[in-house]
């Protein structure tokens, strides 16, 4: 029961500061790098990873604000 009661609030930290936009941003990476493993194109990598940024940048100047 401790374990998923840790679980639970390290998920908490994670969602209320800086690291949710970073996790975010960490997460496209990934996915990026992925997709040109499977063989995508640029056409379809290059905007998901504009996106990503997008949204690790936004998420963190929502975050800030409060």
């Amino acid at each position: 029961m401790r374990d998923g009661a840790a679980f639970l609030q390290d998920l908490q930290r994670l969602m209320t500061d800086e690291g949710f936009a970073l996790s975010v941003l960490a997460v496209v990476g990934v996915a990026v790098i992925l997709a040109f493993g499977f063989g995508a194109t640029p056409d379809i990598v290059g905007p998901v990873l504009v996106l990503g940024v997008m949204t690790a940048l936004a998420e963190r100047k929502l975050r800030a604000k409060k």
